[in-house]
């Protein structure tokens, strides 16, 4: 008996049962991971951080002279350059912000509430990184970064891994320079401040107002030096002073709103759908067998044996298999991910296609039960036409 309904009902139970665990698992549900992980990657920039706005190119005065008044809380300037970054023997161009005001890091998009992993103690020159840098250069904590600064080779040890900067092409990250090196960008630089600035503010609307109507980038203003007369001089100081910059300016609050999107998880429904049709058909087709029926009435019914429970042991390791391989399935996708997947994003709704299998297993024992007390019923039936013969 073991045998036969092993070969004939269990393993193929079985196989179908993994098998839709499988398929239901990548085309259903992990799409939708990624899907949200996307979104996620998308807003977390804006969502996660303290940013109200990026500015273009202040100059040196300007951010030690921005104050509450303008309705600015905190600034966080820095330069910005897109080099050749070299890690663990791999180059990749890569956007690499520096800043000598570290002391106001918290509020940017380098701050704990987006941070992955972070070294147990502090390097002597450290640098943040995000996830996607790790993820292209086989990076990791400790290793060291190297690149160049105004023509020298600097190196920094990686302190933090950060979720993906995803306002910059390819991500970005971020090292702390001391005010020689600041000084050495700003000797080679023709320009007289930052390639820009981080902006908090205490008052969103009074800031917005500033920012869009009366900010100049005056770091773009050149040294008076540098031009051959008054004129020349003259003409690119009001080009400056005379232009609007709003379109220049990033406002993280439009920012959010324009990404803002809801789930759809029609997919894992449609999964569900697939799951409690196949199993539940697949057991109505083979309870319907009556090859199956009949063994078990000549063969089992007759010599006491209770059938009901390879039944319920099928049902027990069916499930119990199903949901093992899905777990499995999700989570070798998600560790082959090419993007960063946070914990938050992977929703309650992975639990429905586990549900769904029980259900469909529960459905499916039912429908077997039913059939075992049919057999029962006709030997039983059976015996009795023998009994009124003789």
């Amino acid at each position: 008996m073991i045998g036969y309904w092993i070969r004939h009902r269990f393993v193929p139970s079985l196989l179908i049962s993994s098998a839709l665990a499988v398929i239901v698992g990548l085309l259903f549900v992990y799409p939708i991971v990624e899907q949200n992980a996307n979104e996620y990657n998308n807003q977390s920039v804006y969502k996660n951080s303290d940013i109200d706005f990026i500015v273009p190119e202040p100059s040196f005065d300007q951010v030690n002279e921005l104050s509450e008044n303008e309705g600015i809380e905190k600034v966080f300037p820095f330069y910005m350059t897109k080099t050749e970054v070299k890690v663990n023997d791999k180059v990749r161009t890569t956007t690499v912000l520096l800043s000598d005001k570290f002391e106001n890091v918290d509020f940017t998009m380098y701050n704990s509430k987006r941070i992955v992993k972070k070294s147990d103690s502090k390097f002597e020159k450290s640098i943040l990184v995000d996830w996607q840098f790790c993820k292209e250069t086989s990076a990791k904590i400790g290793d060291t970064v190297s690149f160049s600064i105004s023509g020298s080779t600097e190196e920094y040890k990686i302190y933090a891994i950060y979720e993906n900067n995803s306002i910059y092409d390819g991500g970005a990250i971020l090292a702390e320079i001391s005010v020689d090196t600041k000084n050495a960008i700003a000797e080679h630089s023709k320009n007289n401040g930052y390639s820009g600035m981080y902006v908090k503010s205490s008052d969103y609307n009074t800031c917005k107002s500033y920012l869009t109507s009366d900010y100049r980038p005056m770091g773009r203003l050149k040294d008076k030096a540098q031009f051959e007369d008054d004129d020349q001089y003259e003409t690119h100081y009001h080009a400056i002073m005379d232009s609007s910059y709003a379109n220049e300016i990033t406002d993280f609050h439009v920012r959010e709103k324009e990404l803002d999107s809801e789930t759809n998880n029609t997919l894992v429904y449609i999964g569900i759908v697939i799951i409690l049709f196949m199993l539940v058909g697949f057991n109505i087709l083979m309870s319907k067998r009556g090859c199956e029926k009949a063994y078990f009435i000549k063969k089992c019914i007759p010599v006491g044996r209770n059938v009901k429970t390879y039944y319920r042991y099928s049902f027990c390791f069916e499930c119990i298999v199903a949901i093992i391989i899905y777990i499995a399935t999700l989570y070798f996708r998600y560790s082959y991910s090419k993007d960063f997947i946070s914990k938050s994003t992977i929703g309650i709704f992975i639990l429905y296609i586990p549900i769904a299998i029980v259900a469909a297993e529960v459905f499916s024992l039912i429908i077997n039960y039913s059939m075992l007390n049919n057999a029962y019923r006709k030997m039983s039936s059976d015996k009795k036409v023998i009994e009124d013969i003789k």
